[in-house]
């Protein structure tokens, strides 16, 4: 019965884990979105994530999003996108902003204030032709 009960344990413990994970969304971007004004809403909480696309050619070298918070967190916002030789995409939020060399930030929310963000081609390899990238958030302890 002990065996049982320990492998029952184990094995609602591991949906539940997983289950929570299941919880995450994932937001696409929507053109028109290349300025604050038409910003994409985006929902931050742990694990969220916007899949989006930059193409210089056709006029799009940014895309906006914004967010209201509704619990004080510290959120990790991480970029991920080709890193073909001589393309470089930045997000950036106020002060923090991504770099070749580091492609997250970490910023204290404030429940109730509006935050906007930007996904930024600084430069593009059209041979490559991928401009894709994903924007994720992940909730840190404070």
């Amino acid at each position: 019965m002990k065996k049982f009960a320990t492998t029952g344990l184990l094995a609602l413990t591991l949906v539940l884990s997983t289950s929570a994970s299941a919880f995450a969304a994932v937001y696409h971007d929507n053109e028109p979105n290349n300025n604050r004004d038409t910003a994409n809403v985006f929902h931050v909480a742990d694990g969220n994530q916007i899949n989006g696309k930059l193409d210089r050619n056709n006029g799009d070298q940014q895309d906006y999003f914004k967010f209201t918070p509704t619990v004080n967190q510290k959120v990790r916002f991480q970029l991920a996108y080709s890193k073909a030789p001589k393309q470089e995409f930045r997000l950036i939020m106020g002060s923090n902003e991504t770099t070749l060399t580091k492609d997250y930030f970490d910023v204290d929310l404030v429940a109730g204030k509006e935050y906007t963000f930007k996904v930024e081609g600084h430069s593009y390899n059209y041979d490559y032709n991928n401009f894709n990238y994903s924007v994720y958030t992940y909730v840190l302890p404070n």
